[in-house]
């Protein structure tokens, strides 16, 4: 739902609601919309970055920053977007501005990381309670959130209630050997924690494991491992960017050591 138009005031409000892997998505798919991307194609390093501007209830603002801005590094870590929060509410409200930038994969992941959030903060404090903002007609208000390729638009992020389950369905891919450690992390840290996030479940399968390719012929090679993720359609593409965001974070990591690497040697 959009809100109205006031003369005088760029900004409107975009309220998207329903379960929360279906808003993250939606956030995705207005970025596509906005950038005149295919709705089924993943984002590629060309692909346009833009800012979204959304709502945050001061109460729960620091929820989402972290202790000295630990879960927005963590949120900018898992989906490749950058966040910025505002430092004062909103006239006559008690939200601040959370600026989002990024593409449209970034923008969804993002999305789902701070609903989740959002969410898990709500569960604790449910007595909590904020005034929501309304776009003043004074032309000289400041304006807030940094640009955006939505002129003045902010979005409220809401959660549950949870449609019926969808019939699960699975999907295999298949991620480098010397990279698997990266995807488990720690104890398994890294792949808990995208189970958490994509609400799916993900198999890492022992070495030689193989799935079934085009036409029933066997996939993948001896030097790769394969990945087999149970879940609803959306959880399992969030799983999947999700996923492939860590692998291209770790090859990143690695080019930059070679590099280091080679021009301290040389």
């Amino acid at each position: 739902m959009v809100s109205e138009s006031i003369p005088g005031n760029p900004e409107r409000i975009l309220n998207v609601s329903g379960p929360l892997d279906a808003v993250s998505k939606a956030f995705g798919l207005i970025v596509r919309r906005i950038n005149d991307e295919p709705f089924d194609v993943p984002s590629v390093p060309g692909s346009r970055a833009v800012t979204i501007k959304f709502m945050i209830p001061n109460s729960r603002m620091g929820s989402v920053i972290g202790k000295g801005g630990s879960k927005i590094k963590e949120i900018q870590d898992a989906s490749g977007a950058r966040l910025n929060a505002s430092e004062g509410m909103l006239p006559g409200s008690t939200e601040r501005v959370l600026s989002v930038a990024g593409v449209a994969d970034a923008i969804h992941i993002a999305t789902y990381y701070i609903g989740t959030i959002l969410i898990e903060a709500q569960e604790r404090m449910p007595s909590s309670s904020y005034s929501t903002y309304r776009p003043s007609s004074n032309p000289r208000r400041p304006t807030h959130g940094g640009s955006s390729y939505i002129p003045g638009y902010s979005h409220h992020i809401h959660g549950p209630p949870h449609n019926p389950p969808q019939q699960l369905q699975t999907q295999q891919i298949y991620i480098p050997n010397d990279l698997v450690g990266c995807i488990i992390g720690k104890g398994g840290s890294k792949i808990n924690e995208i189970r958490h996030m994509s609400a799916s479940q993900i198999k890492i399968m022992e070495p030689g494991a193989t799935g079934v390719g085009p036409n029933g012929a066997p996939g993948g090679s001896e030097g790769e491992r394969l990945v087999v993720i149970t879940g609803q359609p959306a959880n399992i593409q969030m799983a999947v960017q999700l996923l492939y965001h860590r692998l291209e974070q770790e090859k990143q990591k690695q080019l930059r050591a070679q590099q280091t690497s080679n021009s301290t040697s040389s």
